[in-house]
């Protein structure tokens, strides 16, 4: 019997998800199909309704629907409790299951690039499900303290009222503070779509051993990546983060071990094809 699965989303037309996730599912030798699935946010419960129905087997949440979907699910597992945001759904007799597996990915990532463990204080730019994942992941990687910074104050409080306060903090980005702890900072972590000429980062003034990581992956090399190894710092893009986090999510459908060389070469294939 054929699976199906979807990534939902909007504006995921370039997304490289399909490319990665029909080249595991062909390495393992599974009769199955992953495709896109655009769906604008009054689309979200009739895409869910068709899940519940068993128009697909599973699928995987993008912007903006991963607090939403969340919020529809019958039932969240493991990360997605804490995190109240979901990035996979798995369809058991009628039911959604959410899990997250963003902080895996980027834990995963972070030990594939050398960067885990992590010692020292950490900074999170962005507030919603992509940065609470990053908060958690960057915490199990070993980071002493992380500082949410986001345009509103509030939404960055929203977030770091999920962990415990003397880990987890919140600043606006317009806040002088966040200089300091930008610059004191051993990881620094984009988790928003935008690049650097709208974030108050400036590698030249981060510790020289500092580690700055974007969770985007395009266009490559991604802008604030770029500027961190042009500054002699280390910098990481979204695309490790990217092959795990779907890499769990195929395991979790299909209870079949993740070919992931075959995943990975797929991804690179399709990001360098759209550079």
């Amino acid at each position: 019997m054929s699976l199906h699965f979807w990534l939902l989303g909007e504006g995921i037309a370039e997304s490289p998800s399909p490319a990665m996730q029909n080249a595991a599912l062909a390495a393992a030798g599974i009769d199955g199909e992953y495709r896109l699935y655009e769906c604008p946010p009054e689309e979200l419960a009739g895409a869910l309704a068709a899940l519940r129905r068993g128009e697909a087997d599973g699928a995987n949440v993008t912007i903006p629907h991963k607090r939403s979907a969340a919020s529809a699910c019958d039932r969240l597992e493991g990360d997605a409790l804490r995190l109240g945001a979901v990035n996979t759904l798995a369809v058991e007799a009628g039911l959604l299951v959410g899990v997250n597996t963003d902080a895996h990915g980027l834990e995963a990532a972070l030990v594939e690039e050398g960067v885990a463990p992590l010692s020292g204080p950490a900074v999170v730019l962005g507030a919603g499900g992509a940065a609470a994942a990053a908060v958690l992941g960057l915490l199990r990687s070993g980071s002493s303290t992380v500082t949410v910074g986001a345009r509103r104050r509030q939404q960055a409080m929203d977030l770091a009222r999920r962990f415990d306060a003397t880990h987890v903090s919140a600043l606006s980005l317009d806040d002088p503070v966040l200089a300091g702890r930008l610059a004191a900072a051993a990881v620094v972590l984009n988790a928003t779509p935008v690049g650097c000429a709208e974030l108050p980062v400036d590698p030249d003034r981060l510790r020289p051993d500092a580690t700055i990581v974007d969770l985007r992956y395009r266009p490559r090399p991604v802008d604030l990546v770029a500027a961190a190894r042009a500054s002699g710092r280390r910098g990481v893009d979204g695309a490790g983060m990217l092959l795990h986090q779907g890499m769990q999510a195929f395991e979790r459908w299909t209870r079949h071990a993740a070919p992931i060389e075959a995943a990975r070469h797929a991804l690179r294939v399709a990001l360098d094809a759209s550079a």
